[in-house]
C-alpha cells in the first residue's frame, strides 16, 4: 500500500512539473527564446520519474490504466529526445505531420491520462493538476497569437 502511495506522489508532482514547464516553454517560444532548449529538456527528463511510476504501479500490481498512461508518456519522452532534442527536426513550422501528429498524440494522452489518475488520489490534487493543465493550454494559446506554436 505504501508503493502505491508513493508512485501516486510521484505522478502528482511529476504532471505539475511537466504542465508547468510546458506553460514556460510556449511562452519563451515568445519572450525568452533561449530558454525553450533546457525547459524542453526539463521537460523530456521527467520521463525518468514516470518511469520509477511504472516500475512501482507494475510491482504493486495495480490495474492496467496505472501502467499504461504514465508508459504513454514514457514512450513520448523517447520520441520527444530522439526527434526534438538529439536530432532537432522542425517538425512544427513547417509541420511535418508524420512527426507531429505521434508527438502529440503521445504526449496528450499521457500527460491526460496521468491528469485522470490525480482524480483517484483526490479532489484537490486533481483540481490543482486541472489548473496546470489548463495554465497549460494558456501558454500554448499565447505562443499561438504570436506565431510560435
Amino acid at each position: 500500500m505504501m508503493i502505491t502511495h508513493i508512485s501516486d506522489f510521484i505522478l502528482f508532482v511529476v504532471i505539475n512539473i511537466v504542465n508547468v514547464s510546458t506553460f514556460l516553454l510556449f511562452v519563451s517560444r515568445v519572450k525568452w527564446p533561449k530558454l525553450t532548449r533546457k525547459l524542453a529538456i526539463l521537460t523530456v527528463l521527467m520521463g525518468i520519474p514516470v518511469g520509477v511510476i511504472v516500475f512501482l504501479n507494475v510491482t504493486a500490481g495495480r490495474e492496467w490504466f496505472y501502467q499504461v498512461m504514465p508508459s504513454i508518456f514514457v514512450a513520448w519522452t523517447v520520441f520527444a529526445l530522439v526527434t526534438d532534442i538529439t536530432l532537432k527536426l522542425e517538425f512544427r513550422q513547417p509541420r511535418n505531420l508524420k512527426i507531429l501528429i505521434p508527438f502529440l498524440l503521445l504526449f496528450y494522452i499521457g500527460l491526460g491520462g496521468m491528469g485522470v489518475l490525480t482524480w483517484r488520489i483526490g479532489f484537490t490534487f486533481w483540481a490543482i493538476t486541472a489548473v496546470t493543465f489548463a495554465l497549460q493550454f494558456g501558454g500554448m494559446a499565447y505562443a499561438h497569437r504570436h506565431g510560435k506554436g
